[in-house]
């Protein structure tokens, strides 16, 4: 059998009961306070955020148009110094997926009632 390095990099991977062993092995090995098994396992059960909760009050969005007033409180919370441009950028990605999503059940919405009203 070839080093699992070598499997990985043809695309193969361990059978799901060698995987289990692995895991146990790493487990075993943290037990015995091998820092680096500890960490592989720390990271598997608790993995490390990739960024922190922004507490930011946003305006209702019932439709795509209120997009624009929320848009306008990032800006303004950028301005004052209460978000960073990046939290601001992950805020207006948040909301830009949702304006999508509330214009895309619109949508859907109308196109129901117009495939209802036409005759078959």
């Amino acid at each position: 059998m070839l080093p699992l390095a070598n499997n990985a990099a043809q695309g193969e991977w361990p059978a799901a009961d060698d995987a289990e062993a692995i895991g146990r092995k790493a487990i075993a090995m943290a037990k015995q306070g091998d820092m680096a098994a500890i960490r592989l396992c720390m990271d598997s059960l608790a993995p490390v955020r990739k960024g922190e909760p922004v507490a930011f009050e946003l305006p209702p969005l019932e439709k795509p148009a209120d997009s624009v007033a929320a848009a306008a409180e990032i800006v303004a919370a950028v301005a004052a110094g209460e978000l960073t441009p990046s939290e601001a950028a992950e805020l207006a990605k948040v909301i830009d997926v949702y304006v999508r999503a509330i214009a895309t059940k619109g949508f859907d919405e109308r196109l129901t009632k117009l495939e209802e009203m036409t005759p078959r």
